[in-house]
């Protein structure tokens, strides 16, 4: 069984690279098939980024299983450990998210 702190780090790990993989190989799929490929990263990324923290917590189910139990069981450190993973990886894919921006150009660092 894995540690909260362990999970933390796993959410946060998988969102990300579910995200870069995805737009990464997506911009190598338009450049065989003659698109812009930063462009479609782009797309791709602001596509995929729900995707991404959904993959990384295990799917939906399990995360509204646990609302339902902490909520209705009176159960509310559950639920908090919930939104904190919910959180981790949803930092996770905008780190990814951002790491995307950068390179496409659109911002400065």
């Amino acid at each position: 069984m894995l540690t909260f702190y362990q999970n933390i780090i796993y959410n946060f790990f998988i969102s990300l690279g579910v995200l870069l993989g995805g737009c990464l190989l997506g911009g190598v799929a338009a450049t065989l098939n003659g698109h812009p490929p930063l462009k479609t990263m782009m797309d791709l990324c602001e596509q995929i980024k729900i995707w991404a923290i959904v993959v990384a917590l295990g799917g939906t189910f399990p995360s509204f299983k646990v609302f339902d139990t902490g909520l209705f069981n009176g159960e509310i450190r559950s639920v908090i450990k919930q939104v904190i993973y919910i959180l981790s990886a949803l930092l996770g894919a905008h780190v990814a998210y951002k790491l995307i921006y950068y390179l496409e150009g659109s911002g400065k660092l």
